[in-house]
């Protein structure tokens, strides 16, 4: 693992072995020990995202279901901006999140206050959550082909309204400019992820069949990944220029 982590603090691209035994050995550490998983993010998570677009979250539990509970209890937005006194109002699992971004980065949760009431006037109307777990299709029935994009598809599955994720074609002539999410149509969103050698389009399968709905699930996932509003209601996202 020292030779790999060498080649990631160096920037040099790694094969899909090296991807699969680095994920293993993150997901290792985070099994065994978050105190090492801890100082394992702060000296690699921001290198790995910016070379490699592979996103590690800090908690089991963090940004992106912080993001998917505001949507669906709006009055709290107001009580980020009063912690740690209201913290009581946020679910348990939750807290070791908020209190380190209280200690370590408020920044991040004056972001999210200064955001979503801009872009929301009332809670999101978001599709139900699945039964189960998501089902997430590769290229070539292989996880780690891409490097960054199992990580990019997890993460994507943490939202309950993803029932299905499922790659679906290269850009063939040159990388995207920006990675987005765009409405499809009313149980289908389309997206681009950007990795260190090429764009994918990928389709994102949701739980329920409402255009509206979609639309917002759209939004949601827009601002929690990329930090913006940026979709196209009900165009393809296929016809989009590659």
């Amino acid at each position: 693992m020292r030779r790999i982590l060498k080649k990631v603090k160096s920037g040099y691209n790694i094969s899909d072995e090296e991807y699969r035994q680095l994920m293993d050995y993150i997901e290792q550490l985070g099994n065994d020990s978050f105190a090492s998983y801890t100082v394992f993010h702060r000296q690699y998570a921001s290198i790995l995202y910016t070379a490699y677009a592979i996103y590690l979250p800090l908690f089991p539990v963090g940004l992106d279901e912080l993001y998917e509970y505001l949507t669906k209890n709006y009055e709290l937005i107001e009580k980020l901006s009063n912690l740690p006194a209201t913290i009581g109002s946020f679910p348990p699992a939750l807290h070791p999140f908020l209190n380190h971004c209280l200690n370590y980065d408020y920044a991040l949760l004056q972001q999210l206050t200064k955001s979503l009431p801009a872009g929301l006037q009332k809670p999101l109307s978001l599709p139900g959550p699945r039964s189960g777990k998501a089902i997430l299709k590769y290229e070539e029935a292989n996880p780690y082909k891409e490097i960054g994009l199992k990580n990019h598809f997890e993460r994507l599955a943490r939202y309950s309204f993803v029932s299905r994720l499922q790659t679906y074609r290269y850009l063939t002539r040159i990388k995207a400019t920006e990675d987005r999410i765009e409405v499809i149509g009313g149980d289908q969103l389309g997206g681009i992820f950007t990795n260190k050698q090429k764009s994918i389009y990928y389709y994102i399968f949701l739980t329920e069949s409402d255009i509206e709905k979609a639309n917002q699930a759209c939004f949601l996932l827009n601002l929690a990944f990329y930090g913006k509003i940026n979709f196209k209601k009900g165009v393809a996202y296929e016809s989009q220029q590659d």
